[in-house]
């Protein structure tokens, strides 16, 4: 800050400028409560949201360097720029609170939803969250530095120290720095939103938030699992909470002395599958026999139901399997289980066992 910026801050904190400023302070709040009373909503919320601290803020700013300004002839501890350097800094802050409470506030208002247009609730509370997020760091770093100029630290050392400060941060945190940005590609991206059931090598569960340095699950065992971010920018990510349709998938067992059966079997199944509400009859609907086993003959029956929720799946996939054993007993076949048959050897003619025995 310039010595002409603290000589006028010197000519404030006088008997007369003290008044100048009272009344000064006095017209912002009658300016800034009127403009929130009878404003349109844009200025009431404005006016609402950085009253508070610009008037607080700006009136102790100006009151404490007038008395700090009293008290430097009566101790040699203050020289001639303490109050200005005081009410200076108090300034900072007090512009840096509104600038904070005035960014909070726009990015909730109703007016910044629409303007963002994401029809997702979960997406647009993320969105709004790291906006936030980026704008507070963003003024407190333009607040540290104003604040160390105001101390008398030139700008280009200042300038200097926070280019070599972003360095140095860079590589010592570089794991942090890549969750980090590995954030804003979660977002970016969006494989997943908070709410989605996701797996990544072998790490399984729920998503309850996405955070800036790591994501946490909740296990299907109802245990937090917090996984860093970079995690999800080097492995495949599988969220099934995204899928269009769950699949049935299962093989049917029978009897071989059913060989005859299994094709009114297949039949009447696939029958039932395309004629079953709960299966999206647009995807692929297979009821074949497709292997020989050694206690068996397989039937393969693939279909998708139209809902995704695991618990309405099982329900479904319950019924399917129960219309399936109805059918099977109904066509006079059954299950085939892990069984071995024995077969007596054919009578052999007498003579035959003679000459066997006299060889022997």
């Amino acid at each position: 800050m310039s010595q002409p910026l603290f000589g006028e801050l010197d000519l404030l904190h006088s008997n007369q400028g003290v008044l100048i400023g009272t009344a000064g302070l006095v017209v912002l709040w009658i300016t800034l409560t009127l403009l929130e009373r009878r404003g349109r909503r844009v200025g009431a919320l404005v006016s609402r949201t950085v009253k508070r601290p610009l008037t607080l803020g700006l009136a102790v700013a100006l009151y404490a360097g007038w008395i700090t300004q009293l008290l430097e002839p009566a101790t040699s501890k203050l020289n001639g720029l303490a109050s200005a350097r005081l009410s200076a800094s108090l300034m900072i802050v007090a512009i840096s609170w509104a600038a904070i409470r005035l960014g909070h506030a726009v990015l909730r208002s109703r007016s910044f939803e629409e303007w963002l247009k994401v029809e997702d609730p979960k997406d647009e509370a993320m969105l709004i969250s790291l906006l936030d997020r980026l704008y507070v760091i963003g003024v407190l770093v333009v607040a540290s530095a104003a604040l160390m100029v105001t101390f008398g630290v030139s700008t280009t050392a200042v300038a200097t120290l926070l280019g070599g400060a972003g360095i140095g941060i860079g590589f010592g945190t570089q794991h942090i720095s890549q969750n980090f940005l590995s954030g804003f590609m979660l977002f970016f991206n969006r494989p997943f939103k908070e709410g989605d059931w996701i797996s990544t090598t072998g790490l399984e569960g729920t998503v309850e938030s996405i955070g800036w340095y790591h994501t946490r699950l909740r296990t299907f065992d109802r245990r937090p699992l917090y996984i860093p971010n970079a995690v999800f920018a080097t492995n495949p990510i599988e969220n099934p909470g995204q899928m269009y349709n769950r699949r049935i998938k299962t093989s049917l067992s029978l009897r071989y002395e059913d060989i005859t059966r299994v094709q009114d079997v297949t039949e009447q199944i696939r029958t039932m599958l395309e004629n079953h509400p709960e299966i999206d009859q647009s995807q692929t609907i297979l009821v074949n026999f497709n292997e020989w086993d050694s206690s068996s003959v397989n039937v393969m029956i693939y279909c998708f139901t139209h809902t995704t929720v695991w618990k309405e799946w099982l329900d479904v996939q319950q019924q399917v399997f129960l219309d399936i054993a109805e059918i099977v007993k109904g066509a006079g076949a059954d299950f085939a289980f892990p069984a071995t048959t024995f077969y007596p050897a054919p009578q052999l003619p007498e003579d035959n066992a003679i000459r066997k025995l006299n060889v022997a």
